[in-house]
């Protein structure tokens, strides 16, 4: 008898096969690269987002003026106001529904009132005719309340938990 060492090509054929159907099948549950851009970019519109107003801000504490609009800006107590003509224009984010989706909440559902809600567009079926609860219900966005007062600046905060869906 002789002495077999190693494999079998039949063996190592049904290994691969095994192998290639795991790959693909499993792979797909370990990489979200789209939930991971959709967060990122909720992040960064933050940032963007924080930059603009402290740039319209400065811009009127430079101007005296708190009251009136800086260019196409609305403003109130310095800061840009929280809806499209104020903070959207602020930070360039185009219009409803190419980019960004945005709205305004009125407290008659689970948004909160009186708060701005910006949301990756075409994101959770996000699109221009969105309410702000269809925002705050996909947990994918950046919500901007204004500045009460010139002291005080605006309130952003992000809400990532939903951007991986």
């Amino acid at each position: 008898m002789r002495n077999q060492k190693g494999f079998t090509l039949i063996e190592l054929i049904i290994v691969i096969v095994v192998l290639g159907i795991l790959a693909v099948t499993a792979a797909p549950q370990f990489f979200n690269f789209s939930g991971d851009a959709r967060e990122s970019a909720v992040k960064g519109l933050k940032g963007n987002i924080q930059g603009a107003y402290q740039t319209v801000y400065a811009k009127a504490a430079v101007d005296g003026d708190f009251s009136t609009a800086i260019g196409d800006v609305t403003i109130s107590n310095g800061y840009p106001t929280a809806d499209a003509s104020g903070i959207v224009e602020a930070a360039n984010l185009g219009t409803n529904g190419e980019d960004w989706v945005f709205a305004s909440g009125d407290g008659n559902g689970t948004a909160v009132a009186d708060t701005f809600y910006i949301a990756p567009a075409g994101f959770d079926s996000l699109s221009d005719t969105s309410t702000a609860d269809d925002i705050f219900d996909a947990s994918c966005y950046v919500s901007y309340v204004a500045a009460e007062n010139t002291d005080t600046p605006p309130t952003v905060t992000i809400d990532v938990s939903g951007c991986g869906n």
